[in-house]
């Protein structure tokens, strides 16, 4: 074969491969900016593809592997057991020793599990801790990461993930206004958080004017202080929004301490981190709700350090090794193999997106999103995601689609990302992902949403 010959095969070639990218309208992204796949469920064909193989960021898309992991791995009824423990003697409502919390990584445990695990511990008769509450942190050997968020630290999207995650770590301002002024008031009321107001009332106001009650209140907080000071109406009455606050282990205690004497509950004598002793006994125990509730949670309002915590049930629940994050890791890519689908484009740093180091492949994303719409548990997954135009991250987007479609949203610096499904209404699905990674991306929704729009129309067209 001559120079020449070669040549023209290889411009050939490199101009097949090409191809998709040239027939697509990016509306405005340039080609190195975007990756795209589409196929419909029933065929696995590839409808549209560019750049599909190539490792790019994901965001929060991210949530869907690690939620059809989830799935697969745990099932749907899965359940976190969070327990109280002592191997003190009860005496006269004493418990005349240390109480034991046995944490489970419950991504959605929150004051209310709590007070039911605590009032359930009065029933048994307990009306004073004489020991300290001590917690069992043994469920996670280590947690993920989430490197290069400290412009974000003390947001709560940046909560950490923990054994004893409770209320998302974060506590409530609830603002009064009447005619005792206007006030502040912490719910839980944390021992060691300071609550520093300057508040007052006055200002007009309409019925629904402080639907969020920072237009009118300046809050700033730190682990251990919170400061609000501004103007209220009275329209703000009753109005709450959260901050977050303390460490893991100090909200936790501390929250328990305030629920437990709201209850009439005295003690604990202080608390810290203890391991359940042998002969020890359940004096009480909370079961979560199922993995669905919890994934539906994590996918609609894509949240952070749910979907981390979850990620870490899969390294739990795995075994085989003493760091959780990576017998998580493992767990997913074994997940992968086992349907044929290559992991070779896949990172993983926490399972959730929030993260500068994950990367996928829009291929990648594209098979597991064929799996979960043909595997068994494909109804439970598409419930969890958002429905375009009326829920979730979805509410105000893609009206003209509307609830046919239904994707997961992913958002970073420099990365914006869609994942997700299209409903004929003949039966047939398209499985489809467009994600961008660029300094642009933060102008180029609209863009993605007409990509996403016109892989939509073709495939209809291809009926």
């Amino acid at each position: 074969m001559n120079a020449t010959l070669k040549k023209t095969l290889l411009a050939g070639c490199l101009l097949l491969a090409a191809w998709p990218a040239l027939a697509m309208d990016l509306h405005g992204l340039k080609p190195e900016e975007v990756a795209v796949w589409a196929a419909p469920v029933e065929s696995g064909k590839t409808l549209a593809g560019h750049r599909a193989d190539s490792a790019v960021n994901p965001a929060s898309t991210m949530k869907l592997i690690t939620s059809w992991s989830a799935l697969n791995l745990l099932k749907p009824g899965y359940h976190w057991h969070t327990g109280l423990w002592s191997a003190a003697p009860l005496r006269d409502g004493a418990l005349q020793g240390d109480l034991y919390w046995l944490g489970a990584g419950d991504p959605r445990f929150n004051n209310d599990s709590l007070l039911k695990l605590l009032y359930e511990l009065r029933l048994r008769g307990v009306k004073q801790i004489d020991g300290r509450l001590l917690l069992d942190k043994s469920a996670f050997k280590g947690i993920s990461s989430a490197h290069d968020f400290d412009e974000d630290l003390g947001r709560a999207f940046t909560v950490e993930p923990d054994s004893h995650l409770t209320n998302l770590k974060v506590a409530w301002l609830n603002f009064y206004v009447d005619a005792a002024g206007a006030r502040v008031a912490l719910d839980p009321p944390l021992a060691g958080v300071r609550v520093n107001a300057k508040l007052q009332a006055g200002g007009q106001g309409g019925p629904n004017d402080c639907s969020d009650v920072r237009r009118y209140a300046t809050i700033s907080n730190d682990a251990n202080s919170v400061t609000v000071s501004g103007t209220l109406p009275a329209s703000c009455d009753g109005a709450k929004t959260f901050v977050n606050v303390l460490d893991h282990d100090a909200f936790a205690s501390q929250d328990f301490a305030a629920l437990w004497q709201a209850l009439g509950g005295a003690g604990p004598k202080g608390a810290g981190q203890g391991r359940v002793p042998a002969g020890a006994r359940e004096l009480a125990g909370h079961d979560s709700q199922p993995l669905t509730v919890a994934i539906s949670d994590i996918n609609k309002y894509s949240n952070n350090t749910m979907a981390r915590t979850l990620f870490l049930t899969l390294g739990k629940e795995g075994g085989g090794g003493e760091d959780t994050r990576a017998n998580a890791e493992h767990a997913v890519r074994r997940l992968l193999a086992a349907n044929g689908i290559s992991d070779e484009t896949l990172v993983l740093e926490n399972g959730s997106g929030l993260s500068r180091r994950e990367r996928v492949s829009a291929r990648l994303m594209g098979q597991v999103l064929l799996n979960a719409a043909r595997g068994p548990y494909a109804s439970e997954f598409l419930a969890s995601l958002p429905i375009a135009g009326e829920d979730g991250t979805l509410k105000k987007r893609f009206a003209d689609q509307g609830p046919r479609l239904r994707m997961k949203t992913g958002t970073l610096k420099d990365v914006k990302a869609l994942a997700g499904y299209w409903l004929g209404a003949d039966g047939r699905r398209l499985a489809l992902a467009v994600i961008v990674n660029s300094p642009r991306a933060p102008e180029m929704g609209k863009a993605m949403d007409q990509i996403v729009a016109d892989l939509i129309d073709q495939f209809e067209a291809a009926k």
